[in-house]
């Protein structure tokens, strides 16, 4: 891209509108929650946190850990939705909800994965886990990682179901950080959005009736999960998504006194979010920010892009000015990958500071003996290339 070019594009992005900090955000509506955090789903953006940092039991909300884990495996390709799950003794002794499954059986995985999603089966959960990685305390392992990489700092998972364990903590900030990953799994969200399924079998000949726990599906407009829990000590939780207006607004409640209050709640606090909020899109994915020269690369630079469309939400009016300032090296050793990362797009401003990735627009291989020979005669020649 031009230099001229490429400042004006950077020069126009200076004045887009973003939000203003969070003391400009109107007041949400009054809950009896005892930790809140609602985000933008899109911009990643907090509008309105309590008790959000708070290390609480999540209940079932940890199958979505669970469910996320399952559909990177689906979309890897190690797993197929028809491929067989068998059935250890662990998995049929699983206390509390389930979908009795029996010693030595084998589901297809689909079903398994609809059984989590719509029935919260905890037995499902542990024949995943062992479907994966051999065993439940392999696949906790492997959720912790996850959790890290998710910035989910707060967060350690015990077991792949929810039930109470005193190392079996998390936030309620984390949950909705959990749940913004989640909603990139297509195919878990359809099974997370299904009110209730009559396909998996009961054992005895016929047919299961599952009904997801998840009672705004009936009631909210443009809700799509993401997944319910309760246990005596973590209360009842809700962590729920909904789209509206061309937003996505995740809120997630946690020790609630009763389900119909968690129910309440997240309506309240989603309704809240759109009627009060406005989402901008300042640049989309792929647009580009700068350009990194390549050392010996068969090509002598990189266009560096944005990596996915950058969003900010604003309340209802407010339209204060944001800075994108690129950092980028100046140069990097060949070979470039496309979307290796090259740097970050850093946005200020309204009382903001974040970050976003910039990654290469596409490959540059290292360069043969004979360019770079050429180079250097061309160099000493001063012959433009």
């Amino acid at each position: 891209m031009p230099k001229g070019l490429l400042a004006l594009l950077l020069s126009f992005l200076t004045t887009v509108p973003v939000a203003a900090g969070p003391s400009a955000q109107p007041k949400p509506p009054p809950v009896k929650a005892a930790a809140v955090y609602v985000m933008d789903a899109d911009s990643g953006d907090v509008l309105f946190a309590s008790g959000a940092d708070q290390r609480r039991p999540p209940a079932s909300m940890t199958k979505m850990m669970t469910l996320h884990l399952l559909a990177r495996a689906l979309r890897q390709g190690r797993l197929k939705l028809s491929d067989p799950v068998p059935v250890s003794e662990e998995a049929f002794r699983t206390p509390g909800a389930q979908i009795w499954l029996e010693p030595g059986e084998q589901l297809p995985l689909d079903q398994i994965l609809r059984s989590i999603a719509i029935g919260s089966a905890n037995d499902s959960c542990v024949a995943v886990a062992e479907l994966l990685d051999g065993s439940t305390d392999a696949f906790v392992a492997r959720m912790n990682e996850e959790a890290k990489a998710l910035g989910m700092n707060d967060t350690h998972f015990a077991n792949p179901h929810g039930l109470d364990d005193p190392a079996h903590l998390t936030t309620a900030h984390d949950m909705a950080l959990l749940g913004r990953a989640l909603l990139r799994d297509g195919i878990v969200m359809k099974a997370l959005a299904q009110r209730e399924d009559r396909t998996i079998r009961n054992g005895k000949g016929g047919k299961l009736w599952l009904v997801n726990h998840n009672r705004l599906l009936w009631s909210f407009p443009g809700l799509i999960g993401l997944k319910t829990g309760y246990t005596q000590k973590a209360g009842y939780c809700l962590t729920g998504a909904a789209r509206q207006q061309g937003m996505t607004m995740i809120a997630v409640v946690m020790g609630e006194p009763t389900s119909r209050d968690r129910f309440a709640d997240v309506a309240a606090l989603l309704r809240w979010a759109f009627l009060t909020h406005d989402s901008h899109v300042l640049a989309r994915g792929g647009q580009v920010m700068g350009q990194v020269s390549v050392r010996h690369g068969a090509a002598p630079t990189i266009k560096a892009v944005l990596d996915g469309d950058l969003r900010l939400t604003t309340a209802k009016g407010e339209k204060p000015s944001v800075k994108l300032v690129p950092h980028l090296p100046k140069s990097v050793m060949a070979p470039v990958r496309a979307g290796q990362e090259l740097g970050t797009l850093e946005v200020t401003g309204g009382g903001r500071l974040s970050t976003h990735r910039l990654v290469a627009q596409g490959s540059v291989p290292r360069a043969t003996f004979g360019t770079m020979f050429l180079r250097i005669i061309r160099g000493a020649l001063h012959v433009p290339a």
